[in-house]
């Protein structure tokens, strides 16, 4: 401990300790079955895990340095199982772990010798149930509703567990598709489980995701996913980052040199969040949408049994007016496209967002499986546009992209992961009297974690972010938050 109040300095060492890395696997020698466990902590020279929001699985790499000849000896085969558990650094609070995770070995991403006895060797890891996912092909029919279609697939398949928190989840709602019959034509579950995902959607017309994060399974043997519809994330998530930034904001994400400077003696505290580097690559591109089809185009669908004919325009216009409760301008998504923007094509002049950029057909055949939809049918315009609304989304979602660094203290602190949201404020500054003199309030708002790449090594741990913008926010901009 330090003289700052009783918190500690970055100089007291890191905020986290590897409680634990065991390679574990099974061996054939002298004794079938012969069982390999070993502890690597004091070997392991970094580890990272990959969060993806898109993904029902992690990935990771692990950097082992061995000067004692012991990964010779055990051979590594591309099979092995590492336990990784995450803990507090007791030197700064007790102990106890922030995460478990189990991943099993993919392949050696590089192996270099420095010594007759000394070498680097990094490896590629996957999730354990993502490993035996690869091994299973599904050949079966199932009815019901698509997100509990998917959850019995991987609880039954997988082992795998789903939670419905309501801070995701719209749990009395569900999915806005009716119940329907599906004949899976030999994938895999998780193959099976993103197919399910990405027809389903609330009754928004706005997408579910089915992601894994480090929180998922604790200390247990079991792995959690989480189910989200993109509704429910955005306004809990606001709210809930609303409740973490408290007065004044005085706890959002920050992006701003003189608070770097600031926060310094506090230590690790101080540097929960703030925003070291920051990324913008590809971003505001407006062309891509329209290509997409996400800013507007037509949709037909035939139906082969009744000759039933419909074709709806597809709006991004109407859309976010769904998404504000009506308004033409709204705070959820409303930076992501200019609604004012008009284009002219000979005598007529419209909003971009009513011409119509692209073509989708599908076509179908009702009563296939008696009363029991399929899992293509569209009965009427709205589940028609409920197939293109979800790509708007997520095509407006990576029209928004940026990459943060934070320090990773404040990710594992909040228990955030990708799904979650964060305000972010981009402050202006006045560098030589240390003044906060606004913010940035185009760039400022509350974002989507679309990805994280955690860095966990001997010195520190990192976190770089993928995150989007979702809603603008309430930012002060004046000079209340001025430091001296």
């Amino acid at each position: 401990m330090d003289d700052n109040g009783g918190i500690p300095s970055l100089k007291d060492g890191n905020q986290f300790i590897f409680k634990s890395v065991r390679y574990r696997a099974v061996r054939s020698g002298d004794v079938a079955g012969e069982s390999l466990d070993v502890e690597l902590s004091d070997a392991v020279a970094e580890f990272n895990i990959f969060e993806d929001l898109n993904k029902p699985y992690l990935t990771g790499s692990i950097l082992i340095g061995d000067d004692t000849g012991l990964m010779d000896d055990i051979k590594i085969k591309g099979d092995e199982r590492i336990t990784l558990i995450i803990a507090k650094n007791p030197q700064i609070a007790d102990g106890e772990p922030y995460f478990r995770l189990d991943f099993k070995v993919v392949s050696i991403l590089r192996q270099e010798k420095t010594a007759d006895r000394a070498q680097v060797i990094s490896m590629n890891l996957i999730s354990v149930h993502a490993y035996n996912n690869s091994i299973i092909k599904l050949s079966k029919s199932y009815t019901g509703r698509l997100e509990e279609i998917a959850f019995s697939i991987l609880k039954n398949f997988l082992n795998v567990q789903i939670t419905k928190s309501d801070k995701r989840y719209d749990s009395t709602q569900g999915s806005e598709q009716e119940p329907v019959k599906i004949l899976i034509p030999y994938l895999s579950p998780l193959e099976t489980v993103e197919w399910l995902t990405e027809r389903a959607t609330d009754r928004w017309g706005t997408p579910f995701f089915i992601w894994a994060s480090i929180w998922g399974q604790n200390m247990s043997d079991t792995t959690t996913l989480r189910l989200g519809n993109f509704m429910a994330m955005v306004t809990n998530g606001i709210t809930s980052a609303e409740e973490r930034s408290g007065q004044d904001g005085q706890n959002d994400f920050i992006y701003s040199q003189v608070q770097t400077n600031i926060k310094a003696p506090e230590g690790y505290l101080g540097a929960m969040r703030i925003i070291k580097n920051i990324k913008f690559a590809n971003v505001e591109n407006t062309l891509k949408m329209i290509r997409e089809g996400a800013v507007s185009s037509t949709i037909s669908n035939i139906d082969a049994y009744t000759s039933q004919d419909i074709s709806k325009l597809f709006s991004i216009d109407e859309l976010l007016k769904s998404l504000n409760g009506g308004l033409s301008t709204g705070k959820i998504l409303g930076t992501v496209y200019d609604q004012e923007d008009q284009l002219t094509l000979g005598d007529l002049t419209q909003p971009t967002a009513y011409w119509s950029a692209r073509q989708r057909n599908t076509v179908t055949s009702y009563g296939t499986y008696a009363t029991v939809n399929s899992i293509h049918d569209a009965i009427d315009e709205s589940s028609l546009l409920n197939k293109v609304r979800p790509l708007s989304i997520r095509s407006a979602l990576a029209r928004n992209m940026l990459e943060i660094e934070v320090d990773g203290i404040g990710i594992l602190e909040d228990e955030l992961s990708v799904g979650d949201i964060i305000k972010v404020r981009f402050v202006t500054e006045d560098l030589s009297s240390t003044t906060l003199t606004g913010s940035n309030t185009e760039r400022s708002g509350y974002y989507l974690i679309q990805n994280c790449r955690h860095i966990f090594n001997r010195e520190r741990h990192d976190a770089v972010l993928m995150i989007c913008k979702i809603a603008q926010a309430d930012i002060l901009n004046d000079n209340s938050m001025d430091r001296t």
